[in-house]
């Protein structure tokens, strides 16, 4: 808990941004929807009770409430559920799945703690409005490529040699999944002929943040490409429906 205290504090206007993500899995809806988050911490909320209770001492009001926190945390660590203000119930459950067939071999992987809200605060939330609603962005971001072999950062890479990638939800998933280097129209785009595309056999590093493969021994160094990416990935192990598909600008192959 910090030691500052806020002078000016503007309010929010209710209304917030509600962001459509699209649904990873088989069954429900296509998207789900998230409303995006603006926290605000104790310092805040003290403000807020000065310009309503104007000679509130911040100082006694924080003091109080680190009170309030070493206290619930003593009470958690008694393995016991705290009724927070009215506004919901903080309690202890088991952390992960359970193992064994009876009392005697089961085995407890740890503690959590969730919080299950009260019907008072759920209600606060009743009359809040919406501002816009906007699309996730969930498909891969390209951002650097280096040749491997010459260290360069750029469009140009050495035939059969190591590249790399850099960027954002680059990790490969899924059987029609891939790294692949398709002809280059005219235009920058891949060939839309996918029978065209060749495809990077193994991949030597596949996270979501990099790529490192070796370039395909049929590239040909008369021919700009595209490379596509294409992958059903989402975050931690799962695996969505749909594959998503970015390319990069159109690169050219050399000769060492």
């Amino acid at each position: 808990m910090s030691n500052t205290t806020v002078i000016n504090f503007e309010d929010s206007d209710g209304k917030g941004t509600v962001t459509l993500v699209q649904n990873p899995f088989d069954k429900g809806n296509k998207y789900y929807a998230k409303f995006d988050r603006t926290t605000i911490n104790i310092d805040h909320l003290i403000a807020r009770i000065q310009k309503k209770e104007v000679g509130t001492n911040a100082i006694m009001a924080k003091h109080f409430a680190s009170l309030f926190k070493a206290e619930i945390l003593e009470a958690l660590s008694r393995g016991e559920a705290i009724n927070v203000l009215d506004l919901g119930t903080l309690y202890i459950t088991t952390n992960g799945k359970v193992s064994g067939d009876t009392p005697g071999t089961a085995s407890i992987e740890g503690f959590q703690v969730k919080f299950t809200c009260s019907k008072l605060t759920n209600e606060a939330v009743s009359s809040l409005g919406i501002k816009k609603i906007v699309m996730a962005d969930t498909n891969p971001i390209i951002g650097e490529m280096t040749d491997l072999y010459t260290g360069m950062v750029g469009f140009e890479f050495t035939a059969q040699k190591s590249m790399r990638i850099e960027g954002t939800r680059l990790k490969i998933s899924g059987d029609e999944g891939g790294v692949f280097f398709a002809p280059a129209t005219e235009k920058g785009n891949p060939d839309e002929d996918e029978s065209k595309w060749i495809k990077v056999e193994k991949l030597i590093r596949n996270v979501a943040k990099t790529l490192e493969f070796f370039l395909p021994a049929s590239l040909d160094t008369a021919t700009s490409y595209c490379i596509v990416l294409k992958t059903n990935s989402t975050k931690g192990n799962l695996t969505k429906k749909n594959y998503s598909t970015v390319h990069s600008e159109v690169v050219t192959i050399k000769t060492e």
